[in-house]
This record gives structure tokens, sequence and C-alpha cells, in this order.
């Protein structure tokens, strides 16, 4: 490897990945940090630069006791992520990328499945970690992305949404229902635009 690509790299956070048991590598400014199980034969690259670009923000990737993250593909978390799985909760990642300040906060139950497009800014949340008095809605519930979804920037999904195979997500977008199949959304609250759209 090129003295000028080791630099890059974060070689702690890269060898945290891989005694638990990850293929990847962490990048210069993304903290890695595992304490609870990992799983997955796919590749996880945490903190990523893009090409030509000089921009690195602090980020981090964080398993605590109890929690559990499954890697299925190849997935890019871009510089500035911050990816955190709660005790008791399990975060499941297929393909694709994460542009730069991607938030997770994962309480119970987050997948995003392949061949996924997320834009920066995004932040996907399980959890409102409160309760409403006199409301009986779940605090928390699962959050669900299918394959080939495109999600624009800064777009907020909440949770017990899913997202269907195909679907687009249109910038600025709170999701706080399901997306159908093949259809694009937006708004706030986001809700469907278009249906039998493709997406490349």
């Amino acid at each position: 490897m090129e003295l000028g690509k080791l630099s890059k790299l974060n070689l702690s956070g890269t060898t945290t990945l891989r005694r638990a048991g990850l293929r990847g590598v962490a990048y210069r400014g993304c903290r890695i940090t595992f304490r609870g199980e990992t799983a997955g034969d796919g590749w996880l690259g945490a903190g990523a630069q893009w090409p030509g670009s000089n921009l690195y923000l602090p980020g981090q990737v964080s398993v605590a006791s109890g929690g559990k993250l499954v890697v299925d593909g190849g997935m890019t978390l871009y510089t500035g992520c911050r990816v955190v799985v709660d005790p008791g909760a399990q975060l499941t990642l297929g393909s694709g990328y994460a542009n730069t300040c991607l938030r997770i906060s994962c309480f119970v139950e987050v997948t995003i499945g392949h061949e996924v497009a997320i834009a920066e800014d995004v932040l996907i949340r399980d959890s409102d970690n409160h309760h409403v008095g006199g409301s009986s809605r779940l605090s928390s519930a699962p959050v669900r992305i299918g394959d080939h979804v495109w999600v624009g920037s800064r777009v907020t999904i909440l949770k017990g949404v899913t997202v269907g195979d195909g679907a687009i997500i249109g910038a600025g977008a709170v999701v706080t229902r399901d997306v159908p199949a093949h259809s694009l959304v937006a708004g706030v609250p986001a809700s469907v635009k278009r249906v039998d759209v493709e997406w490349t």
C-alpha cells in the first residue's frame, strides 16, 4: 500500500474492526468502538474520504455491549458519520454508501438493504427515546430500508418506517410512514409524489 494511502487510515480503528471479525478499514478521524457482537461476511469502510477531497470530519461507529452490527455487503460510510448501536439493538448494513455526516441511532433494529445510496446529513432513528403520556404509540420501532433505495440529503427517517425496494426519498423529507416500493416521496411529512419510478 502507498504511504499516502496509509496516512489516511486509522490503523487502530482498522485493527478494532478486524479483531471484531469484520472485514474493512477505518479512516482518519473515525473512532471505532465495539463492545457488542459483530457478524456478516461483508466489508465496511468507516470514515472514508471522497476521491480528490481533503475534507475529514470526526466520526464514530460504536456498538455497545449487548448490541450487534451485521455487515452483509460492501458498505462505505463517508467522513463525519455517527453510528451508534445501543444494548439489545441490531444494525444490519447491506451494500452501497452513505455520504458525509450520516447519523444512525439504533435502539431496537435498523436494517439497510443492498445497492443503497444515502446522501449527506441523513438521520435514521428507530426511537423517540421518550414516551408521551396518554399516547398508545410505541416510543421505539424498527426501521427497514429496502434494496436499491436513494435517500436524498437532509432526510430524516423515523421509527417504525419501512422503505420499499427501489424507492426515492427527496431531499429534506421527514419520513414518518412506510414508503411504497418504486415510489418517490417528499415533503414534511413525506408523502407519495410519483409511483413506478426507476433510478440509476
